[in-house]
């Protein structure tokens, strides 16, 4: 009788036991499944890229120099009504237009407005910023841009996070080639561009330019750093104080010396550069007016700025800069 009992016994472990070494394997795997799961869903979690900062350069600012549109409808740049007038008639003092605030650049925003009276952005309360206060017309004042169509929910808030990420600059070093050379030879604002009167369009063994206006070459590096007058070498550019620049006064219409008749702001007859574009070539002339390759300006060739014949042309201007031209 024992023995019976003992051999069920045994068969019933030898059944038994299979079945519970199965159903502690099966929970074993789906911990460990579950562990690994967990374990994936950490990595994913902790290997997820963390959100890409705000770029000046990238994200605000072009919000600020291009119109905004909604269908037909399309609103009045904000660089159009925010911008430093320097003009003939005034000249050279600063009137800038709408609460003398600028929006052409990371340097007019942050210098704020009413004189530097009062900023614009607010690092430590950025929902204080007035700049977001009349995008999003929370403020006494007109809703902004004037009249429509305004800034998207989107627009206003990377514009209000690149507050709270501390409102960093990040405006690349200025770059001929980017900056400078197609704002000269290209047409600006529907302007006639600059390089369509002040060219070197002679043969490789000429040193001469005939035909353009001042002997002035505005289609090169080497022709900008070379000066007006041909072999004068009158310096356009003034590296110790960029913003006495002969260039820079003729495109904002400042007094140059010459006289009254031939003083005038360039492109000739307009339409003018604003001031988001004539700081990109003043920026890059503050930078040391490299060239297209990180040059510098004693590096250039000079060589075929020869005799002017023809197109000797008014509007030089004598100038006052002692920088570098090349001589």
């Amino acid at each position: 009788m024992k023995k019976r009992r003992m051999k069920y016994f045994l068969v019933s472990l030898g059944i038994i036991a299979p079945i519970f070494s199965t159903v502690i394997h099966l929970r074993s795997g789906d911990a460990n499944n579950q562990f690994a799961s967990e374990e994936k869903n950490t990595d994913v979690k902790s290997g997820q890229k963390k959100k890409k900062s705000v770029s000046f350069t990238n994200d605000v600012l072009p919000l600020f120099v291009k119109p905004k549109k909604k269908g037909k409808l399309e609103s009045i740049p904000c660089i159009q009504c925010h911008f430093s007038s320097l003009s003939l008639e005034n000249d050279g003092i600063p009137e800038n237009a709408w609460h003398q605030l600028g929006m052409g650049s990371y340097r007019d925003i942050m210098a704020g407005a009413d004189g530097g009276l009062v900023q614009v952005v607010d690092i430590e309360n950025p929902d204080e910023s007035e700049l977001l206060i009349v995008l999003e017309g929370e403020g006494d004042e007109s809703r902004m841009p004037y009249g429509g169509p305004f800034f998207s929910k989107k627009e206003i808030a990377i514009i209000r996070r690149w507050i709270e990420e501390g409102a960093k600059d990040d405006t690349p070093a200025p770059d001929f080639n980017r900056d400078v050379l197609p704002l000269l030879t290209k047409s600006v604002n529907g302007s006639i561009p600059c390089s369509l009167c002040h060219y070197n369009n002679n043969g490789a063994t000429s040193k001469e330019r005939s035909e353009s206006q001042t002997c002035l070459d505005l289609s090169s590096w080497e022709g900008i750093i070379s000066g007006a007058e041909g072999i004068i070498h009158e310096a356009i550019i003034d590296l110790e104080t960029p913003a006495n620049s002969l260039i820079l006064k003729r495109l904002r219409g400042q007094k140059t010396g010459e006289a009254p008749e031939d003083d005038h702001r360039m492109p000739f007859g307009g339409p003018y550069f604003t001031e988001y574009e004539i700081q990109k070539i003043e920026r890059w002339i503050a930078n040391g007016a490299k060239g297209p390759n990180g040059e510098d300006p004693e590096e250039a060739d000079i060589s075929d700025a020869g005799e002017c014949l023809g197109g000797s042309g008014s509007g030089s201007g004598s100038g006052s800069g002692s920088g570098n031209g090349g001589s």
